[in-house]
């Protein structure tokens, strides 16, 4: 085992080799506690530049605004494990904003106490 792979089924557990040219990988990418379906076909020349990115729906939704900044890693990535590497952290950033940007407000119970305490400090020190 080249010292690539090694390094790849260390970092990625998840996600083996289909065939014996290690050309299409299929498996999971993890993120936040979460995984997350998906195959990549290399060319018979094994460069990342052309190779293809298939991944679950969920997958495709979570990283839909990052479609460019994926694809110009793909080109620019030495090799599988350095990609993998940087989808890893781009996939961490997207939940990260996404959680964010869907972040729920305090309970209704929350606003009912800033109110009594405020009104304990007195409503003229604010």
């Amino acid at each position: 085992m080249a010292v690539t792979e090694a390094s790849l089924l260390r970092q990625c557990p998840l996600l083996l080799p289909q065939n014996r040219s290690k050309t299409v990988y299929e498996g999971f990418i993890s993120a936040q506690g979460r995984d997350f379906h998906l195959r990549i076909v290399l060319p018979e020349d094994l460069q990342l530049k052309n190779a293809r990115l298939l991944c679950s729906w969920q997958l495709r939704t979570i990283l839909s605004g990052y479609h460019r900044i994926v694809q110009q890693r793909m080109q620019h990535s030495p090799d599988l494990m350095s990609f993998m590497m940087e989808l890893k952290m781009l996939l961490e950033v997207a939940l990260k904003n996404r959680q964010e940007l869907y972040a729920l407000p305090p309970p209704p119970q929350f606003y009912s106490s800033l109110i009594e305490e405020i009104g304990t400090l007195g409503w003229d020190k604010c």
